[in-house]
């Protein structure tokens, strides 16, 4: 297997198009869906066939739909947004999660707030 690195490509992005774009069967609509614009989409999408070797995606004026290469790339691709989305979920629930001190009964308050 080898896939040609030409160009920087954003893996996640690039397939989280690919996802929109293929269940929705339009680059308008899955770009709408992605949140980014058509072009954005249609680049990324193409980036990621360049990558990968081969087309994902028929395109006609009127609707985009998967090739047999594509059917075979969507659940992985699915998979990697769910995971990225899941990643990034968890990393802001971390955050958020109160900071716990344990301060021993005999520390008074007012040293405690100089703190």
């Amino acid at each position: 297997m080898h896939f040609w690195h030409s160009e920087p490509m954003d893996l996640v992005a690039a397939c989280r198009a690919f996802v929109h774009v293929s269940e929705r069967g339009s680059f308008t609509v899955g770009a709408a869906a992605a949140r980014v614009a058509q072009p954005v989409a249609s680049r990324r999408i193409a980036a990621l066939e360049r990558h990968l070797g081969d087309r994902l995606l028929d395109r006609s004026s009127r609707a985009a739909t998967l090739t047999p290469f594509g059917r075979d790339l969507l659940p992985l691709a699915r998979e990697l947004v769910r995971a990225a989305d899941r990643l990034e979920h968890e990393a802001q629930a971390a955050l958020d999660r109160p900071l716990r001190l344990a301060v021993p009964a005999t520390c008074p308050a007012d040293a405690l707030a100089r703190l």
